[in-house]
């Protein structure tokens, strides 16, 4: 199963389009929390709102998230690979463009893959996709305290 996170706070058009049109090609179930993104995708499973999306995540061979720092953070501990989707100020996703920023940090750190242009979300990356970040909980930690003075300076 292929997971999808958009978050609950702000709707993702642009990512909900791109799937719609990847759906009907999928060899695997594909389950969606959706948050205040409205519509419909054909062959695909879609709630908006959970407690707790722990059980998904873990159920799920490949995770795709909006980029959030803490669901991201989650993600790498649990060892699940996933591929982050930044919300971008450019098309009115976000105020600003601090979760290409978290992205890309997180990249550099953890080797962990993001998507900006969402041509590059194909079918051939969603089937073949495994990778997991390899880390300790030092290393977490240590990342953790880095981008907390970064995003408090």
């Amino acid at each position: 199963m292929i997971f999808v996170a958009f978050g609950t706070s702000l709707p993702f058009p642009r990512l909900f389009q791109r799937l719609h049109f990847l759906a009907p090609q999928l060899k695997e179930e594909l389950v969606i929390q959706a948050g205040k993104t409205q519509g419909k995708i054909p062959n695909a499973k879609i709630f908006q709102y959970a407690p707790d999306l722990r059980e998904y995540y873990q159920q799920a061979r490949l995770v795709i998230v909006h980029a959030g720092l803490g669901i991201q953070l989650e993600l790498i501990e649990m060892h699940k690979p996933f591929i982050a989707v930044p919300r971008l100020a450019k098309y009115g996703e976000h105020n600003d463009d601090h979760q290409l920023e978290t992205c890309e940090m997180i990249s550099a750190k953890y080797g962990i893959k993001y998507i900006t242009d969402l041509n590059d979300l194909t079918i051939e990356l969603l089937e073949s996709y495994t990778f997991t970040p390899d880390y300790s909980n030092h290393s977490l930690l240590e990342f953790r305290r880095e981008i907390s003075s970064i995003l408090s300076s």
